[in-house]
């Protein structure tokens, strides 16, 4: 007699080939080594929601069969594609019926009485388009929230004494512990990484970083209780000093994670908007904003390397490239009948002086002195002008890709 390694639990099919064909072959995807162990449920989560998703459309509304097993025909070898690219992981292909759908897109439902209105699922685009946003909301939280460097940083400084002579500083020694659990990012990742979709760029690393803060989270509380209850004042800073040696490490792969968790996302967002800068005018100003907007992304990268002793001649050349590009939206702008909004305008002068403090900062590293303070305002600018671009964007319809 063999036992099975596990049991499966049953699922109840969509009962349309196609549907239960490539969910099977996602849910086979899944289980397969590549796959990172923090990514599994997460992607078996978004299974079931598709699942149920496509079941519920048909049993709302029969006529709907056509469009919901095209639908799953075109998502299996969408999906398919991605997530082999991703992990490497065994999909089985869509079988001869599912292929055979495409090849016939089905013709719209006739109304028979009163029309039901149903939304169709969501096309596999849409869905990729939804989580890589759910992603980006993530990131902008875990950048207001969780500065790592620089939390690991003020933990060092203020701490290094007491790490190292405990009780011989006094009763007046304090122990003080600033980072933040990250529950909350967790449960914006989780839900994340959970939508029903592969994004390839971004899955692995969200995966990774999920497991990385996993692994940080239980420390930080720890510490954080030990200093809110004051048992270093009872234990003589024994358990501050057991945890350092695992605190640091933790906080440092979590802080790596972090950086390739979100230039992952820079890429992609820097690939995508280069798709859609082809599609528009020469002369429209949508495209003259875009282009500003991604050469100005492109210095921020030349900025993101730089060191004490770096060459700084490819940051100045992209920040010149960001001038040129920034006085052409202007022009741009200052031909417009009527004006363009405020806003828009707002954000030239904001890439205006975005410039200037790059400047600075390059100047500075030439002359061996400290540029932090320009980088701060750098960093600082940028984001000011990522908001006025996005109200640009917002509040003049010309302005707008597509």
């Amino acid at each position: 007699m063999t036992t099975p390694a596990f049991a499966i639990t049953p699922v109840t099919p969509v009962g349309v080939e196609s549907c239960d064909a490539f969910l099977n072959a996602y849910a086979r995807c899944a289980a397969s080594p590549g796959v990172p162990e923090a990514a599994r449920p997460g992607i078996r989560q978004g299974i079931n929601t598709m699942r149920e998703s496509f079941r519920d459309t048909v049993m709302r509304n029969e006529t709907a069969r056509p469009t919901v097993a095209y639908q799953c025909a075109q998502a299996h070898e969408a999906v398919r594609k991605s997530l082999i690219d991703a992990f490497k992981c065994d999909f089985p292909a869509a079988p001869s019926a599912s292929q055979a759908l495409l090849q016939t897109p089905p013709s719209p439902p006739r109304s028979t009485g009163a029309p039901t209105r149903t939304a169709p699922p969501p096309t596999p685009e849409a869905q990729a388009l939804a989580k890589a946003n759910a992603y980006t909301e993530a990131q902008n939280h875990l950048v207001r929230s969780h500065p790592l460097e620089q939390q690991l940083a003020d933990y060092r400084r203020d701490n290094e004494r007491v790490l190292k002579l405990g009780t011989k500083l006094g009763a007046n020694a304090w122990y003080h512990f600033g980072i933040v659990d990250f529950d909350g990012v967790i449960g914006e990742l989780e839900k994340a990484i959970a939508l029903p979709a592969a994004v390839p760029e971004i899955d692995a690393e969200a995966a990774r970083l999920l497991a990385a803060l996993r692994e940080l989270n239980p420390t930080l509380k720890a510490l954080t209780r030990y200093q809110t209850t004051r048992e270093f004042k009872e234990d003589g800073y024994k358990f501050a000093r057991e945890q350092h040696a695992i605190l640091v490490p933790r906080v440092e792969a979590a802080a790596k994670a972090m950086e390739t968790y979100g230039s992952a996302l820079f890429e992609r967002e820097i690939a995508r908007d280069e798709r859609r800068l082809a599609t528009l005018p020469e002369d429209a100003p949508a495209r003259r904003l875009l282009s500003t907007s991604l050469t100005l992304r492109r210095a921020v990268r030349r900025f993101e390397s730089l060191g004490p002793k770096a060459d700084v001649a490819p940051f100045l050349a992209a920040l010149a490239e960001v001038s040129n590009a920034n006085r052409q939206l202007g022009t741009t702008f200052d031909g417009m009948s009527p004006k363009a909004d405020s806003s828009c305008t707002g954000y030239t002068d904001t890439v205006a002086s975005l410039i200037g403090h790059g400047r600075d900062v390059a100047r500075d590293i030439r002359a061996k002195g400290d540029p932090s303070q320009p980088a701060q305002r750098f960093n600082e600018t940028y984001n000011r002008s990522v908001r006025d671009f996005e109200s640009c964007q917002k509040n003049d319809d010309r302005v707008r890709p597509g």
